[in-house]
C-alpha cells in the first residue's frame, strides 16, 4: 500500500498484514478486538486483532487525524481524507460506545468504459444509451448503494465526455480520477467558519464556466441548484445518489431538491424530468458490482405521482429467485423480470 497507509501499522497492531496489501479495499474497526476488511470486492471477512484494545485505538484516532488538523477529542464523529487519497471516517465517543474507524482504499487504477464492458459491470447497450445522452448533451444520474460502484462508473463516463470541454467537478472528498486537462476539482471542506458546503460549491462553479457539470455525490439541498444549472444550458452532466432502484433514485433527487424548501413537489418532479435523461442503477452481489437497471426517463405524471420512463436494460439477480417463483409471478400477470428484456437487451450478461 501507500506510505499513507503504511505508517498506521504502528498504531493498528493485528492489522499489519492488511495495511500491506494492495487488494485490500475498506478496512472497519467496529471497537476492541473488532475488526473486518473488504479484499478485491469479495465481501467481508473478519480479523483477529486480540491488540486492537481501547487504548490502541484511541491512540490510532488521534494519530490519524491530528495530521490532518482534526482532533477527536473536540469532534467525535471525522470525515477525512489522507494524503494517499484514501478516505477515513473516525467515530469516537460519547458518539459510539467505542472508537470507530473505517478505512477505504481508492485503487491507483480507473476502470474505462471498455474494461467495465470487459468484466460484465455494463453492457453495449447501457453504453450506447450513455453515449448518446452525454453526445445530445443530456445529463445522467448514477444511483446505487454504499460501495455498488457508483464512483467507479461515474469516473468511466466522464472519459465519455469531450476532451476540449471544460469540466468542473464538485466533491466531499476528492475520489473521481479525472484525466481531461480542461478540468476544476472544488472538494467542501469542513473550515470552521470558512465551511463550504456542496451546495456552495454548486452555485459558485456556475462563475468558471463549466461545459459539464460533475456532483460526486447529491445528498440534500444541493440538488436544487444542481437541477437548476443543469437546466440552463450544462448539459452532458453527471452525478450520483443513494437510492434501492433506478425510479427510487429520481424520487430521491426530488426529496432532496424539495429540502430547499422553494418549489412545491410537483414542480421538482418536472425540474427532474428536464434535468435527468437516464439513469443507471449499480448493485454489488456476491461481489459483483453491475448496472441493474438502466432507464430513460420521459416524464412526470402528477395524477399518479410516478416517473414515466422506458427500459433500456434490466438485468435480473443472478438466479436468485426460484423457477416456481417466476411462474407463480407470470400466472398472476406480472412478467418475470428475465421476460422483460427486450430483443435489443439479449446480449446482457
Amino acid at each position: 500500500m501507500t506510505d499513507s497507509l503504511a505508517t498506521l501499522k504502528t498504531f493498528l497492531p493485528g492489522l499489519e498484514a492488511l495495511l500491506e496489501d494492495p487488494e485490500v479495499t475498506e478496512i472497519m474497526i467496529n471497537g476492541p478486538g473488532n475488526a473486518w476488511a473488504e479484499r478485491a470486492g469479495a465481501g467481508l471477512e473478519q480479523v483477529e486483532a486480540p491488540q486492537l484494545d481501547d487504548r490502541a485505538l484511541r491512540r490510532a484516532a488521534i494519530s490519524i487525524a491530528r495530521p490532518l488538523g482534526l482532533d477527536p477529542k473536540t469532534d467525535p464523529a471525522l470525515d477525512a481524507r489522507l494524503p494517499d487519497g484514501s478516505r477515513v471516517a473516525i467515530t469516537t465517543p460519547p458518539a459510539a460506545p467505542h472508537v470507530a474507524i473505517t478505512i477505504r482504499r481508492f485503487g491507483n487504477r480507473s476502470f474505462s468504459v471498455q474494461d467495465l464492458v470487459d468484466n460484465g459491470s455494463l453492457t453495449p447497450a447501457i453504453v450506447d444509451s450513455a453515449k448518446d445522452a452525454l453526445r445530445n448533451r443530456e445529463n445522467i444520474l448514477v444511483s446505487g448503494g454504499t460501495g455498488s460502484g457508483k464512483t467507479t462508473l461515474l469516473n468511466a463516463l466522464i472519459e465519455l465526455l469531450p476532451h476540449h470541454e471544460r469540466i468542473v467537478s464538485i466533491e466531499d472528498t476528492l475520489e473521481l480520477r479525472i484525466e481531461q486537462a480542461n478540468v476544476v476539482r472544488f472538494e467542501a471542506r469542513e473550515l470552521g467558519e470558512g465551511s463550504l458546503t456542496i451546495r456552495d460549491l454548486v452555485r459558485h462553479s456556475l462563475r468558471h464556466r463549466p461545459d459539464h457539470i460533475v456532483v460526486g455525490e447529491v445528498r440534500g439541498q444541493e440538488a436544487a441548484d444542481l437541477l437548476q444549472a443543469l437546466n440552463t444550458g450544462h448539459g452532458g452532466s453527471l452525478t450520483t445518489v443513494h437510492a434501492n432502484n433506478a425510479r427510487a433514485a429520481l424520487s430521491r433527487l426530488a426529496s432532496c431538491a424539495m429540502q430547499a424548501g422553494e418549489l412545491p413537489w410537483e414542480v421538482v418532479c418536472r425540474s427532474v424530468v428536464d434535468g435527468i435523461s437516464l439513469v443507471l442503477h449499480m448493485t454489488r452481489l456476491k461481489g459483483r458490482r453491475y448496472v441493474e437497471e438502466a432507464l430513460l426517463l420521459r416524464s412526470w405524471q402528477a395524477e399518479d405521482n410516478a416517473w414515466l420512463t422506458d427500459q433500456v436494460a434490466v438485468r435480473p439477480r443472478a438466479a436468485s429467485t426460484p423457477p416456481r417463483s417466476r411462474r407463480r409471478r407470470s400466472e398472476s400477470g406480472r412478467p418475470a423480470l428475465a421476460a422483460n428484456l427486450r430483443p435489443r437487451d439479449s446480449n446482457l450478461v
